[in-house]
């Protein structure tokens, strides 16, 4: 029996996570058919040395659907969402890493000291960006998933430098933490079909999963780790979208009023002319301060949902990343925008009074001249 458990607590399998995929570099390719534009993806792949395997796998969510790529796909570097969150799409291939491959890719974060040799990938649509798991089956003995993604990142770069198809990467790729998934042993207690520990340390972190094979094999249970993994890193980076997202639309709003006080320098008089600009600036931070509220809401709503989960692979790295929300002053520039209008508008009061009072002079003398 002690043989058995040993046997059984070394099946082990290391996985990396990350936020990356293929995209045209030519932005009319993005509104060919997924029909269309699927096989040249595998045909790109396929040709990327050390790649075998290539499937792709697409189920639309109205059946007979053929969307565009554009549709279903983000593009990072150009800024452009998701679309649609229903249809199901999936990438998978195969990669096998030889030492002469390693020898080009350059530093890796973890050195070349050891490095998986058979990495699976499966490039995973969810609900919002595309999600690289890339898993080995590898010994406990050290975490080698973030290397996994590593090489995959650099490899893919590499080769498909000067084709017709970029990787289109969202950071942090790879996810900031290793996942270690061990088969529990025989003798172990009975207990939730995934344990989960934490180990938080400097570079990445570690995550240990122990799994219960009494009801289903060591390679399901991975792929259940996988599913789950996948789902909960959809939210970690949703959550990364969100911030950039909410701090564009702050950096364009506060653009906006540094262009408009630049303006007014070199205007003569104090903001002559300019209340309806004043408007339209407390307009657009209002009209920001809502679209940033609404974002905030979707990620808190992900967050109660990390913080909820039963399994909770990456639960503590996305509550972490939402700690670090952004406070943009909102109600201090539109106090300054209502000083600049009181301003303005006790300017022109002035010049009203001064200009009756002129007028008034000047009726009172001719009144006084000619009677």
């Amino acid at each position: 029996m002690a043989e058995a458990t040993q046997s059984r607590a070394e099946t082990a399998a290391q996985l990396g996570l990350g936020c990356f995929h293929l995209v045209p570099r030519a932005e009319a390719e993005h509104a060919t058919p997924i029909s269309l534009l699927l096989p040249r993806i595998a045909a790109a792949l396929a040709g990327v040395p050390g790649v075998s395997e290539v499937a792709t796998v697409f189920t639309p969510a109205v059946e007979g659907a053929d969307p565009a790529f554009s549709g279903i796909a983000p593009w990072f570097a150009q800024g452009r969402s998701a679309a649609s969150v229903a249809d199901d799409l999936e990438i998978s291939f195969r990669l096998a890493m030889s030492r002469d491959l390693l020898g080009k890719l350059g530093p890796l974060y973890r050195g070349l000291g050891r490095w998986p040799r058979d990495i699976q990938v499966a490039i995973s649509y969810e609900r919002l960006v595309p999600v690289v798991a890339a898993w080995s089956m590898e010994g406990a003995g050290e975490a080698t998933g973030t290397t996994a993604i590593d090489i995959l990142r650099r490899h893919l770069e590499r080769c498909l430098a000067g084709s017709a198809f970029a990787l289109d990467v969202l950071e942090p790729s790879p996810f900031p933490a290793d996942i270690r998934v061990v088969e529990r042993p025989l003798d172990a207690k009975p207990d939730q079909l995934l344990a989960v520990s934490l180990l938080v340390q400097p570079g990445f972190d570690v995550i240990d999963v122990s799994v219960d094979t009494q009801d289903a094999s060591f390679q399901d249970m991975i792929g259940h780790v996988r599913y789950q993994a996948q789902m909960e890193a959809d939210d970690y980076y949703s959550v990364m979208i969100g911030m950039a997202e909410t701090e564009r639309l702050w950096d364009a709003a506060v653009d906006r009023f540094d262009a408009f006080v630049a303006g007014e320098r070199g205007r003569t008089g104090w903001l002559r002319g300019s209340s309806d600009k004043i408007r339209d600036l407390m307009l657009d931070f209002i009209e920001t301060k809502a679209a940033v509220l609404a974002a905030w809401h979707d990620m808190a709503g992900r967050v109660e949902k990390a913080r909820n989960s039963d399994a909770g692979l990456l639960s503590a790295h996305i509550v972490q990343r939402y700690e670090r929300l952004p406070s943009f002053p909102f109600d201090e520039y539109m106090r300054m925008l209502d000083f600049l209008e009181g301003r303005r508008t006790h300017r022109s009061d002035a010049q009203i009074a001064i200009i009756s009072a002129v007028i008034g002079g000047l009726i009172g003398s001719l009144y006084v001249l000619f009677y």
